[in-house]
């Protein structure tokens, strides 16, 4: 049960338990205080409420992580039990609730331990399941008992308060329960703090109609048995006084009959006559005796003979008495015939006979025949007794001849009533009723009790289905939170920010709105080199440090893989750049992950408006145009958006579509610049160019190279115009007599066998390897990557030449220029500008060539335009030259004119 159920399900259940434990404390004294002495036995006696209130505050406590307070609680059942030591010991009370005080003991005694010593400490981790199990084998002891097969020590089941040992059995099986919660979630069980109200008041309801269903039908049978046997009581009472009233007439009857004769021979004869017919009418009548006036027995009939021989009117209290009836009719018990079958009480009739003698008759009757049980038939069940002194209880009404004290009644039968009834003659007199058989009341107790196990059912079932709708709610919670929210970072996915912002946008108002578009440098070589996971825990503590200094009101976004987003809005404008660089601050900060330390810059793009001048949809654009542009400076920097850059970036997106329909269209076109031979001055080479013109105008390769690079255009452009060079070879002879350089991309190196496809190339136009050379930029080497180096053999294996080109411009090293496979090295631009005037660039150059002419590798110069640029150069050592000084970049007709003329 402990494992299906979750801590919360499991608190509640504890609670549900306590609850019940206060709410039948506060019954119990409800009834103690009001009408439990009206009862033949107490629902709930004083120390069964007085517990279970201080064990339920107790677990509230525990649930409430009070320990202190439940220590307090602990401390004062330690202060009960003593208690009822005392009471055991002094005042004759030997059970609680008819539990022997065997069981009560251990009971009261391990509970009190239990607080004392919670399941936190050593002490308790211990005692806990020790005090577990044995409230466990009590209950089961207690419950088979209840059931009808007595196993307790000590158990009497024929005076057992059974109403009140189910409510003990239900409370003792439940509390372990509650104990064995608390043991399991030590440290682990939610506050009652955290438990949602709506929850604790359905608990308490259920808990409160179960128990007042179980309380109300026990009550009405418990308060059926009392009033049964306050019944039997005014029956045999009000038998009694009929009797009493009946016969004292009846000898009123014979002293007038007596006292109005005359003639002595008529009284004797009348005296006979009345003795004789009253024995016969009256089967109570058993006789009487006839004293004279020194108290004499001068005559007697029926019973009286053996009633005067047995002694029974020989006491001196019954001679009292006699002595004393003169006065007028009397009434009194024998005492010493109770302890016979035949019991009898006397009327004493004093008269007198003619001559003026005193005479006196004493009545005989039978005092069981003063009830006539056959009335009382419903109610043998109960036991009536007549209190004559507290030494002295009469049975009446029943089979039962014994007479008891009160001090043995009592012990015997400790669940009684008890009642006041007026009489005819002795007054005020005290009945007590006693169950002489439990099994109906146990029967009832056990039906009953189905009640509280029902109660205890409903409230497992509630909770767990509540703990189950509760998990299913939150993992409804979940589900939304992931659909709105990135798993990693827990900030708003890229969709659910757009439609946030498209809101933004239908609420026109003129707050001030702004936008930061972050973008992390170099996270992918990171992810890709230390793995998904570490990448991951960057990202999310990315997203908490930007959570950190983010403004209260901020919408946080991750937009992509390593970008993330920050809308916020103010009812005044606040300057950006602050929050921007604190932003750069706060990522520039070492990542601790896993023990590794990792270090990251970042881009950013902010963006500000008043509210009424751009959509929230727009600055999005914008911040992201304005962190591009961060980004191309080399990163770890903040840019604000300015229309500008919008402009630059339209730009930028129509040459991308413009030049996609060109490829399409196949409206790419390639000029030809000759490369020269230092010494001869005769053309030795070309290098092809692409050239694309857009409405009659040139579009600068410099403007939409970079487009095709960012974008991948840039391969089908190589192919492009690889296919266009290999055509022009093909088909004009002169040019299979020169090497021809083609442009190509590192992207062509690296996302295919670049070397295959030139191979397949040249074989389809059937050309020789010999005739291309393939110029690359240096940034293609950054790290000697094998795979580059490897692909570079390989057309060198074809037969084609390699080419660096712009040489210097880059990540040039000349430590590893002989083991790159490179033939020609094409010196840039960048170094024949002021050549003339500079000494210390001519003795780079110089070196440069030296060392390539040392390797055996071919130089170009570049971007030559004067003869005394060509004089230096040949003075250094270059092989061939290529410039506007010897020609422009033309295209193929023109080139063809050249080379024929």
């Amino acid at each position: 049960m402990f494992t299906r159920f979750s801590s919360s399900a499991a608190t509640k259940f504890v609670i549900a338990i306590a609850s019940f434990f206060i709410l039948t404390s506060l019954v119990g004294a409800i009834e103690f205080s009001f009408y439990q002495d009206h009862l033949l036995m107490a629902l709930m006696p004083a120390t069964l409420f007085a517990t279970t209130f201080l064990i339920g505050s107790g677990w509230l406590a525990l649930c409430c992580q009070k320990e202190r307070l439940a220590r307090v609680i602990g401390a004062v059942l330690l202060v009960e039990l003593l208690f009822i030591l005392w009471l055991h010991a002094y005042s004759s009370i030997g059970h609680l609730v008819a539990l022997p005080l065997e069981i009560v003991f251990p009971i009261l005694m391990g509970t009190a331990l239990l607080f004392l010593f919670p399941p936190t400490t050593a002490v308790g981790h211990v005692l806990w399941p020790i005090g577990i199990a044995c409230n466990l084998v009590i209950f089961v002891f207690l419950q088979v008992s209840v059931w009808g097969l007595p196993i307790l020590p000590n158990f009497d089941p024929t005076r057992a308060n059974f109403p009140a040992l189910t409510l003990v059995s239900i409370l003792l099986l439940f509390g372990t329960v509650a104990y064995a919660i608390l043991f399991k979630l030590v440290n682990q069980a939610p506050t009652l703090k955290t438990i949602p109200k709506r929850t604790l008041v359905t608990l308490m309801a259920i808990a409160a109609i179960g128990f007042g269903v179980w309380y109300s039908m026990t009550l009405n049978n418990l308060t059926t048995a009392s009033n049964d046997a306050r019944t039997k009581i005014t029956m045999i009472a009000s038998m009694i006084d009929d009797t009493l009233v009946q016969h004292r007439k009846l000898a009123q009857s014979i002293q007038e009959r007596l006292t109005n004769i005359d003639d002595s021979q008529n009284f004797q004869s009348l005296l006979q006559f009345d003795l004789a017919t009253y024995e016969r009418d009256y089967d109570i009548v058993r006789g009487f005796v006839i004293y004279d006036e020194q108290l004499n027995p001068i005559a007697t009939t029926g019973f009286g003979t053996a009633f005067l021989e047995q002694g029974f009117l020989s006491s001196q209290g019954l001679y009292d008495w006699l002595k004393a009836s003169d006065v007028g009719i009397g009434m009194v018990i024998s005492r010493a015939s109770l302890d016979t079958d035949h019991p009898t009480f006397m009327f004493s009739i004093p008269t007198r006979n003619p001559q003026g003698e005193f005479v006196l008759l004493v009545m005989l009757l039978d005092m069981t025949k003063v009830v006539d049980t056959k009335y009382l038939i419903p109610y043998n069940n109960i036991q009536a007794y007549l209190q004559l002194s507290s030494k002295m209880l009469l049975p009446v009404g029943g089979d039962s001849n014994e007479m008891l004290t009160e001090s043995e009644l009592k012990n015997r039968h400790p669940h009684y009533v008890s009642a006041q009834a007026t009489l005819n003659g002795p007054g005020e007199a005290t009945f007590f009723s006693v169950l002489r058989d439990y099994s109906e009341l146990r029967v009832d107790a056990v039906v009953n009790q189905l009640i509280l196990w029902l109660t205890f059912a409903f409230i497992f079932i509630y909770v767990l289905a509540e703990d189950n709708a509760q998990k299913l709610s939150e993992k409804q919670d979940e589900l939304r939170f992931l659909a709105r929210h990135d798993d990693i970072t827990g900030l708003l996915r890229r969709d659910v920010f757009n439609s946030f912002l498209q809101a933004c946008d239908r609420r026109a108002d003129d707050r001030f709105r702004a936008i930061l578009f972050l973008n992390l440098d170099g996270f992918k070589p990171i992810n890709d080199s230390l793995g998904q996971r570490l990448g991951d825990d960057v990202l999310a503590e990315t997203a908490a440090r930007i959570r950190a200094i983010a403004p209260n009101n901020a919408q946080l976004a991750r937009f992509s893989g390593d970008e993330f987003v920050i809308y916020f809005e103010s009812s005044k404008a606040i300057e950006l750049a602050p929050l921007a660089e604190e932003l750069l601050q706060v990522i520039r900060k070492p990542f601790l992950i896993n023990n590794l330390e990792v270090h990251l810059t970042a881009s950013v793009g902010s963006v500000s408006s008043n509210g009424s001048d751009r959509f929230a949809t727009d600055m999005l654009q914008h911040a992201e145009i304005a962190m591009n542009q961060a980004k191309q400076l080399g990163g770890n920097l903040v840019r604000h958006f300015v229309e500008q850059m919008a402009l630059d970036y339209q730009r930028q997106v129509q040459l991308r579509n413009a030049l996609q329909l060109a490829l399409d269209k196949g409206e790419l076109e390639v000029f030809y610049q000759p490369i020269y031979d230092t010494k001869t001055r005769e053309i030795v080479a070309l290098e092809s160019l692409v050239r694309w013109r857009e409405d009659g105008e040139f579009i600068s390769p410099a403007e939409f190279i970079p487009i095709a690079e960012n974008t991948g255009q840039i391969i089908p452009l190589g192919e492009q115009v690889l296919e266009l060079v290999l055509r022009d070879i093909y088909q004009h002879p002169v040019l299979q007599q020169l090497q021809i350089g083609v442009n190509v991309s590192a992207q062509q190196l690296q996302r295919y066998d670049f070397a295959s496809l030139i191979q397949a190339r040249l074989a389809h136009h059937q050309i020789n390897a010999s005739n291309l050379t393939l110029e690359l930029t240096e940034g293609v080497f950054v790290g000697e990557g094998k795979a580059t180096v490897a692909s570079l053999q390989a057309l060198q294996d074809l037969g084609c030449s390699v080419a660096i080109d712009d040489f210097g411009t880059g990540f040039s090293s000349l430590s590893y220029l002989n083991r790159l496979p490179a033939d020609v090295i094409k010196i840039d631009r960048a170094f024949t500008a002021g050549l003339n005037e500079d000494p210390e660039l001519q003795a780079v150059v110089r070196g440069i060539i030296e060392l390539c002419d040392y390797l055996g590798k071919t130089v170009v110069v570049e971007g030559v335009e004067t003869a005394e640029q060509c004089e230096i150069f040949s003075q250094l050592g270059v092989q061939r030259l290529q410039g506007f000084y010897f020609a422009r970049p033309m295209p193929l007709a023109d080139v063809l004119k050249l080379l024929n003329s």
